[in-house]
């Protein structure tokens, strides 16, 4: 009998560093790396929920994640990454977090 993974799936964030001024006072260009955030099933939005972002334009969702009631919440805007593997070398989906709503009992996250 097939097993099946209720989260098969591999959420991350873009996370960048500070940028700093050198003595020059030029602004460096800050290093972006991928936090491993939690398991989680990433599937097609056949619905098209849309949501309105800043300036009061509305965006349809393409994909909604679902993860464990204990991922962290995930801010609006962040940049988002759904891979297939711990490495987050076969990547499934990227996008920019429209909503997070953590139920009672999972979580749920809409790029």
């Amino acid at each position: 009998m097939a097993s099946v993974k209720q989260y098969p799936h591999f959420l991350f964030i873009e996370v960048a560093d500070s940028s700093v001024q050198d003595e020059q006072g030029n602004w460096t260009a800050s290093n972006v790396s991928r936090k491993f955030l939690s398991m989680c099933r990433e599937e097609s939005d056949g619905r098209g929920a849309e949501f309105q972002v800043a300036g009061g334009e509305y965006h349809k969702a393409t994909s909604l994640i679902q993860c464990p009631k204990s991922c962290p919440k995930v801010s609006i805007g962040t940049k988002v990454v759904i891979a297939n593997d711990r490495d987050c070398e076969s990547v499934r989906i990227e996008g920019v977090c429209l909503n997070f709503d953590p139920a009672q009992l999972h979580c749920r996250l809409w790029l």
